[in-house]
């Protein structure tokens, strides 16, 4: 009989020789989704019994990781900004330090914005979906209104940012003034489609390692997520150039412009919004205590 003990102890064994930082971490939460226990039983109760067809599951997700391949693609979700979010080869995944440029969007509409108002929302480069969604969950959680168009040039990605879309039912909430559309563009969506041609928020986590950099990330990264999502050219400021001189075309006045960056491009990125002519420049660390998010608004020339 194997038990989740044995399992375990294997498991993170291999997990930790192959260089795997939170092994015993991984093995647990691997073990948790498959055999259906919670995080803590797996810990607590190690003579927890394993099927055969369970522990065969666990072996071939063992080879995947110890291979580096993220686990977030094995179980096919991850965690963020406390909601899940399906991903899978092709499509970036999300990380923690994205959160604050969804927490930035939240304060900033809550503060700029009077409740009753319906928020036009671009979350363009989304990827998964998860800036737009998670921003967009919590206005519905606080029946606000709002219109959200996510928006990549990647089919794979777009695939993913509409099975979040179908996973979170925002729009499924008995509210006439939600609107979710998703729509494959580069960068920006066509009007003619949208129903609408500026907007109120444009938020953007764009591709912005420096292209001669990504092949020495980490393998977990170089390796499996796609490299259109994490090649900003050759000073990584490729799409942040776009963003910038672009937007006055897009954002309604007054209109609010949010891009995440890298931890060493926020005096370029800072610049490049003053040149666009926003104002009120907005620059926000992330609970690491570097740079993360750049702004600014659009007002009335």
């Amino acid at each position: 009989m194997v038990t989740v003990g044995d399992l375990l102890r294997t498991m993170r064994l291999a997990l930790t020789e192959s260089g795997i930082e939170a092994a015993r971490h991984e093995a647990a939460l691997l073990i948790s989704t498959r055999c259906d226990l919670a995080l803590a039983r797996v810990y607590s109760h190690p003579e927890t019994a394993v099927t055969a067809q369970q522990a065969e599951q666990l072996r071939a997700d063992l080879r995947r990781r110890v291979d580096h391949e993220p686990i977030a693609y094995i179980l096919g979700q991850t965690e963020f900004y406390g909601l899940e979010f399906a991903v899978g080869p092709g499509v970036l995944i999300p990380r923690a330090d994205t959160e604050r440029l969804v927490e930035v969007a939240l304060e900033q509409i809550t503060t700029h914005f009077p409740p009753d108002r319906t928020i036009s929302i671009l979350d363009t480069c989304t990827g998964s979906g998860c800036v737009g969604i998670s921003v967009a969950s919590h206005l519905a959680a606080k029946d606000r209104g709002f219109q959200l168009d996510l928006v990549d040039q990647d089919p794979v990605a777009i695939g993913f940012a509409k099975a979040n879309v179908k996973r979170h039912k925002i729009e499924n909430q008995a509210r006439t003034h939600v609107q979710v559309q998703v729509f494959q563009a580069d960068l920006w969506p066509d009007p003619a489609r949208t129903g609408h041609d500026r907007y109120d928020v444009i938020l953007a986590n764009p591709p912005y390692i420096v292209q001669s950099d990504v092949p020495g990330l980490m393998p977990d990264v170089s390796r499996f997520e796609p490299w259109v999502a994490l090649d900003g050219g050759t000073d990584g400021l490729d799409f942040y150039r776009r963003l910038t001189r672009e937007s006055a075309r897009w954002l309604k006045r007054p209109g609010l412009l949010l891009l995440e960056h890298g931890f060493d491009q926020a005096l370029a990125v800072e610049s490049l919004c003053a040149t666009a002519g926003l104002t009120d420049l907005l620059a926000v660390y992330d609970y690491g205590g570097h740079p993360r998010v750049t702004g600014g608004w659009l007002r009335e020339s």
